[in-house]
């Protein structure tokens, strides 16, 4: 007796799905790797073990300092976020997350997978998803309006001071500042934001709607309340500002002659392109942008590229105790 088989319709239009080629993942490797090279085939070998040799470790050291200074700058202007949502999170808790963010840094795009860790982190310590999301996002976005402001700032001291200065730079400021301006009055002007809420339609499938629905309305709460955005913008300047100077730190320790001026202007736009999620950890994109606007000011490519790479190495160093610190959790 032949037995017989039951097959099933959705088996029997099933159709073996074609292995993908992990195109999405290699994009942002590659592109890191290809600018890299580029760069790095015309650099003066013997020059930049010369820079590395002669690098003063003071200067270094007040560097690292200045890290530490940034970070702890951040951690306070992001619970000055959640508090205006009456969520309370201890400063060295934000102060360990924003570590451990900032490892995660070194391996994905930019500092979305970093920013990604740190909401992740603090909703799990606080049970609030919306509100943690909202403070992280409005942090970035009063931090990028900030930056535009510390890059004006630069670009000012540059005209009043006769500096030379590419036109480019100020096109640059100007459309960071507009655009970050417009994000910033988009969600924290209340009537904007509904206006917006009503003609994007979303799909309530697996609550999307409900839960963008609820990011807006917390994201509007760290906005509504003008005093305390003022403090965050005045604090994410001072974050800029420490970012500023430990680049000048980094050219002192290596003997390189650059104006403080020029510094507060590039840092800025550099850290703005930085911020593309088109390679890892903004390798290649940030040594070529040092190459192009330091270049334009007398650096050869390998004091530039050597001062992009030690401003990482910095920053990855501090980073490895957020490392030390993800792995020893539970």
């Amino acid at each position: 007796m032949t037995e017989e088989r039951t097959i099933e319709p959705e088996a029997a239009l099933a159709v073996p799905a074609k292995k993908k080629l992990p195109w999405p993942r290699m994009f942002r490797p590659l592109v890191s790797i290809g600018l890299l090279y580029l760069l790095l085939r015309g650099t003066n070998v013997a020059e930049f073990l010369d820079l590395a040799r002669k690098a003063d470790f003071l200067f270094l050291g007040i560097g690292l300092v200045l890290v530490l200074l940034a970070l702890a700058v951040s951690a306070y202007k992001w619970q000055r976020l959640l508090a205006v949502q009456n969520v309370e999170v201890p400063l060295p808790r934000l102060f360990i997350s924003y570590l451990v963010g900032l490892f995660f840094n070194n391996f994905l795009p930019t500092n979305i997978g970093g920013d990604v860790v740190r909401m992740a982190d603090v909703s799990k310590y606080t049970g609030k998803t919306s509100e943690s999301v909202a403070s992280v996002v409005g942090e970035r976005l009063l931090a990028a309006f900030a930056l535009a402001l510390t890059a004006a700032l630069g670009f000012v001291l540059s005209l009043v001071l006769r500096y030379k200065m590419d036109s480019i730079s100020g096109w640059l400021v100007a459309g960071v500042l507009v655009v970050t301006l417009a994000v910033i009055l988009l969600f924290g002007v209340e009537r904007w934001r509904k206006a917006l809420g009503k003609k994007i339609r979303l799909p309530d499938k697996f609550s999307l709607s409900r839960r963008l629905g609820g990011l807006g309305a917390s994201l509007g709460a760290c906005l509504r309340d003008r005093g305390n955005v003022a403090w965050v913008i005045a604090l994410s300047m001072v974050f800029h500002f420490t970012v500023v100077l430990i680049t000048y730190f980094i050219f002192l320790s290596l003997g390189v002659s650059v104006p403080f001026v020029y510094c507060l202007l590039f840092i800025p736009i550099i850290s703005a392109i930085q911020m593309l999620p088109i390679s890892v950890s903004g390798f290649g994109v940030r040594e070529g942008a040092y190459v192009f606007f330091f270049g334009s000011v007398g650096l050869t490519s390998t004091q530039a590229i050597a001062s992009s790479l030690i401003f990482w190495a910095l920053v990855a160093l501090v980073s490895l105790a957020g490392g030390v610190i993800f792995a020893l959790r539970k």
